[in-house]
């Protein structure tokens, strides 16, 4: 009897050293905080309870649950431009402390700076766009440097430009002279866990399906925020 213990033993020992037992992975605990403007807001999408959880902070969110535990953080400010988020950043010492431990970051700026160039002239000159663009650069360098300097391993995701205005809108001309060099500058910061976001061609031709361009309404819809939401996860997975 003993014996028939003892080998009885030997085999369950046996098969756990060829058979380890299977320990789930638990879920990783991720902090994702939001930076930008609108389109960090999610306007433009619609709205289920009164919370917008078709824009792309929310989906992308959801996204990243699928595998992780995550808190995410939303500091989309409808308006704002690249000089004032810098001011956010500058002003904001709890702010700056949560992007020190951040995981994920994303940042979608600069259209309010697009706007603000085309609404003030009707015919902006070359070398008024020019200097806009160059103003525009040096901030948005200003604020990724600043991120960088408060964290340097996060995942930073910069969200470029698209042109709202569909082919025979006064605008369509200067938004697609405009969104290209602006994602031009922002993809100059793009390398290793940088990740730049050109949401440009996904957009061309289908200015009216993916925003609200004809209720004069630059913003994306649901269909839109799918667009850089799908453009996002492409980005991230090929990053890991």
């Amino acid at each position: 009897m003993g014996r028939k213990l003892l080998f009885t033993a030997f085999l369950i020992f046996g098969s756990f050293i060829i058979y380890p037992p299977v320990i789930a992975e638990s879920p990783k605990e991720m902090t994702y905080i939001a930076l930008g403007d609108s389109l960090t807001a999610g306007l433009g999408s619609s709205e289920e309870n009164y919370l917008r959880i078709h824009g792309f902070v929310p989906q992308f969110t959801k996204y990243l649950r699928k595998e992780n535990t995550v808190k995410v953080e939303n500091y989309g400010i409808p308006g704002l431009t690249s000089t004032g988020l810098l001011a956010l950043l500058s002003a904001d010492e709890g702010l700056r402390n949560r992007l020190k431990t951040a995981d994920i970051i994303s940042i979608s700026i600069g259209g309010n700076n697009f706007l603000q160039t085309v609404r003030s002239v009707p015919d902006p000159e070359e070398s008024q766009l020019d200097l806009n663009m160059q103003i525009l650069e040096r901030s948005l360098k200003e604020n990724y440097e600043l991120i960088r300097e408060l964290n340097p391993k996060a995942t930073v995701m910069l969200v470029g430009l698209y042109n709202p205005y569909p082919s025979g809108h006064p605008l369509h001309k200067l938004g697609a002279e405009y969104a290209p060099k602006f994602n031009s500058s922002v993809k100059k910061l793009s390398s290793g866990s940088t990740l730049f976001i050109d949401p440009y061609e996904a957009f061309v031709n289908r200015e009216v399906a993916l925003t609200h361009i004809e209720e004069d309404d630059i913003h994306p819809n649901d269909q839109g925020y799918q667009e850089i939401v799908a453009l996002m996860q492409k980005a991230y997975e090929k990053a890991q």
